[in-house]
């Protein structure tokens, strides 16, 4: 019984497999008509891709990374309001600009100052400026060429600007239509400045530095057109110095004793700019006119030396007649000079000439071949009390202000670019010694710039002028001896 139900299974389960292979079979019988009535041959067909050409994209020149410095900008929230409304504009957080310009670190001196001179007197530096060029003005003042976004102008208004040797008025005049260009060829997103130094005065364009938009050009070429037009008021007399240090340094030199060129030096980077010219007659405050050697005086030392020679002097009976001797001399000489002065401009103004500009009165009688009388020496001064060197300051003591004032101001953006030009007679000479021994004005702006990387230039002036007259002393006493008479006759 058992045997006949596994039987009945198998024949079931055959059957049930044979079922399924004829429907499968049927089915790919049915797909095949379908494909075959549908199917339809194509012809061969030829197909031609075009081809693009792929254009590489171009790197930037000048990269410039803005996202960072976008991020870092506040953005200004939205509002909506039923009304239109004005309100104040919102105060934007602009990082500074060390955040987003990459700059060289500032130099350093190996050691301090100290070891820096002794070493090799050469100073490493090297400045990367911003990557973006906008604003920045291609500037050629005498020779010295740079490019930059900031710029500031220093020049010397000083007499010694407009003696004889040095051209007088018309030199000073090519300075002026100079700085004209300079100034008129600024791009207007340019910042600039402008600053003029007499001795201890100087007086800014603006305290700050400004774009250089056509009434700024305007305003500020009528300022410097200003300067010495009128002789009677040389330099900028008269004017009020509008300049006040911003900051306190730590240097060997006293603050009263900074003038000239490095006075005006100070105010310029204290406006941190990226390139200074500096345009200047002289280096010191003090300048031999036959030698040529030029050193900043230590005014309080030198008053003090003054006082204590006097004391010694009056101290011994010998040197007190000496003394008065001398300074009966020097007295008349002084009266001389004066006079020679005002002859020798008479003469020029008759003749439509410009007049005569003098650093002290004793120049006119070098001119004129009048000895001076030499003062008395001690033989030892020592006893005096107070050396004569010690008035005056040292080249590295003027140095390393200098460096001082620069690294103050500019530590974290890199060396400004400096260029010098000093004003320098058609034709001058100067003891080639006191070149030699770094003791003339060229060859101490010549050290300078070498030790900075700046670059350095003589202007020559226009071609000197000549005085008038050749005074004698005697001639010129005759002469002081007739005013005298003629005074006396009028007050009877």
């Amino acid at each position: 019984m058992e045997v006949q139900k596994k039987k009945k299974r198998i024949v079931n389960s055959s059957a049930a497999l044979i079922s399924i292979g004829i429907h499968v079979v049927l089915i790919l019988m049915a797909g095949g008509i379908v494909a075959l009535k549908f199917y339809k041959k194509r012809g061969a067909e030829l197909q031609v891709e075009e081809s693009k050409p792929k254009l590489e994209r171009r790197k930037l020149q000048m990269p410039v990374k803005t996202e960072p410095f976008i991020e870092q900008m506040s953005k200004p929230k939205l509002q909506t309001t039923s009304r239109i409304t004005a309100n104040a504009p919102q105060m934007v957080n602009i990082p500074e600009q060390g955040e987003y310009v990459k700059m060289a670190p500032m130099p350093t001196f190996k050691g301090g100052y100290t070891n820096f001179v002794q070493m090799d007197r050469t100073l490493e530096f090297n400045s990367k400026y911003r990557d973006v060029s906008f604003g920045i003005s291609t500037v050629d003042f005498f020779g010295t060429r740079g490019k930059a976004e900031k710029v500031v102008v220093v020049v010397d208004t000083s007499r010694s600007m407009l003696y004889d040797e040095r051209g007088g008025l018309e030199s000073y005049a090519m300075v002026q239509k100079d700085l004209r260009e300079v100034i008129g060829n600024m791009r207007s997103a340019t910042l600039f400045n402008v600053v003029l130094f007499d001795e201890d005065n100087v007086s800014l364009f603006t305290q700050n530095m400004v774009p250089a938009s056509p009434s700024a050009k305007t305003n500020a070429l009528e300022w410097v057109g200003g300067i010495n037009t009128n002789l009677s008021l040389v330099g900028l007399a008269g004017r009020e110095s509008n300049y006040t240090p911003r900051r306190q340094y730590d240097i060997p030199m006293s603050t009263t004793d900074i003038t000239g060129w490095l006075k005006g030096f100070q105010a310029a980077v204290e406006m941190k700019p990226e390139i200074i010219f500096v345009l200047s007659a002289d280096w010191g405050n003090v300048t031999s006119a036959q030698l040529g050697i030029s050193y900043f005086l230590r005014k309080d030392m030198f008053a003090q030396y003054q006082k204590k020679r006097i004391e010694f002097f009056l101290k011994d009976e010998g040197f007190k007649q000496d003394w008065e001797e001398y300074t009966g001399e020097f007295a008349q000489l002084r009266k001389v000079a004066f006079k020679m002065l005002q002859l020798e401009n008479q003469s020029r103004q008759d003749a439509d000439l410009q007049p005569k500009v003098v650093r002290d009165w004793d120049e006119i009688l070098i001119d004129n071949e009048v000895e001076l009388p030499s003062p008395p020496l001690a033989n030892d001064y020592k006893s005096v009390g107070v050396m004569p060197e010690q008035t005056r300051y040292t080249l590295d003591e003027v140095l390393e202000s200098f460096f001082v004032m620069v690294m103050d101001n500019y530590r974290q953006l890199g060396m400004p670019q400096l260029n010098f030009v000093m004003l320098k007679g058609d034709g001058a000479t100067v003891d080639q010694s006191a070149k030699a021994s770094l003791l003339t004005s060229d060859a101490k702006f010549q050290s300078l710039a070498k030790m900075t990387g700046a670059r350095y230039r003589d202007l020559k002036g226009m071609p000197q002028v000549d005085n008038q007259l050749r005074q004698t002393i005697d001639d010129v006493l005759e002469a002081i001896a007739e005013d005298e008479a003629n005074m006396t006759g009028e007050g009877m």
